[in-house]
């Protein structure tokens, strides 16, 4: 979002009818920090792109929402996340005629129960702006070829790029994600967003450099970055993103490795354009997930909560195995804490997204 940036529009310009719904509702509700017209352009364009599914973080009195949703094609749903309660509320009256767009309440992270994305657009949770503001991850949010966006950036001309002095560390984040392929594009004097897309890992080349796809290979552990692991094998470098380092769930990386560790990994992929051969520690362990599905749904169970998040809490239903208890279904239960035992059902799974969706019981 842009400080001034519901000021930015002038009467005079022409704009799509749902923004200036959306606009309209901003302005009644004092709400200041819409999307300014030049990004809302650059979203209208990038919408006319996506097939599927586009998402958005920040969603405020819903303007960016509305370019977006302005410049989709017919069939394309758009699903934006609003943490504070009113302004989604006002957000999702100004789409109330719109059943193409949802506007979800909570933490940015529940986009990530929408995903994969065509299109992913960073403006109120996800751009690692902030210490507290963890990234969101391209690889698992973004279909290959899909699009990210993180707005409201000042231009920067040098290497390595600097705000108010320093290293614009996540500037510098983006540009450099081993899973995109970012551009900064200047939209006025005062403002740039940076366009990601991301990489399709080759798909003819089935051996590289003496290795081969499928090939079971060691390495040591050379740096652990926010994103993913690299790994020396003999010279070449070799990457693993953070969905390939363990079946299991982690809060931090260094749970799983550390600096100097010898792994032995699968060879998925060579990046050519990086000289890089993408790596898998998980595809080498047993996957609890798979041999869960082949019985686990509808079953009840009786599991540890161990991690409460603001959509919900994550319960551990079998070794390796958890699943996300939404918020919305537990009404009238308070909100269990990590550690506290909770009875489940399990409603869901899907292997694909490596999701399971569980529902409190009364037993």
């Amino acid at each position: 979002m842009s400080i001034s940036g519901t000021d930015a529009y002038d009467s005079t310009d022409l704009l799509p009818p749902l923004v200036e719904r959306a606009l309209t509702a901003a302005r009644a509700h004092g709400f200041p920090h819409s999307c300014r017209p030049e990004q809302g352009r650059l979203l209208h364009a990038l919408a006319g792109g996506a097939r599927h599914l586009i998402g958005e973080t920040g969603t405020g009195c819903g303007v960016g929402l509305s370019w977006l949703a302005s410049g989709a094609g017919e069939g394309v749903r758009l699903v934006s996340v609003e943490r504070d309660p009113e302004r989604a509320r006002v957000a999702a009256e100004v789409f109330a005629d719109r059943p193409e767009v949802e506007v979800v309440t909570g933490d940015w992270r529940r986009i990530e129960e929408y995903g994969p994305y065509d299109l992913l657009v960073l403006d109120g949770g996800g751009t690692a702006k902030s210490a507290d503001d963890t990234p969101a991850d391209p690889a698992r949010l973004l279909t290959p070829d899909g699009t990210i966006v993180i707005d409201d950036f000042t231009p920067a001309a040098d290497w390595p790029p600097l705000h108010e002095g320093a290293v614009d560390l996540p500037r510098r984040y983006w540009l450099e994600h081993p899973a995109l392929q970012t551009v900064e594009i200047a939209l006025a004097d005062d403002l740039a967003t940076l366009v990601g897309t991301r990489r399709r890992l080759a798909g003819a080349e089935t051996t590289w450099r003496g290795l081969e796809r499928g090939q079971i290979v060691r390495g040591v552990v050379t740096r652990i970055a926010p994103f993913g692991v690299f790994v020396d094998l003999d010279g070449v470098e070799g990457f693993v993103t953070v969905p390939e380092l363990s079946r299991h769930r982690f809060d931090s990386l260094d749970e799983v490795v550390h600096v100097g560790q010898e792994v032995t990994a699968e060879i998925l992929a060579f990046e050519l354009p990086r000289q890089q051969v993408r790596l898998s520690l998980a595809a080498l362990a047993p996957d609890p997930l798979t041999e869960f599905a082949r019985n686990g749904l509808g079953r009840v169970v009786r599991g540890t909560v161990t991690k409460a998040v603001p959509f919900g809490v994550f319960v551990r239903v079998a070794d390796g195995v958890e699943g996300l208890v939404h918020r919305d279904t537990l009404t009238g239960l308070s909100l269990p804490e990590a550690g506290d035992e909770l009875s489940v059902e399990v409603v869901g799974i899907n292997l694909v997204r490596r999701r399971v969706a569980l529902k409190p019981t009364s037993t």
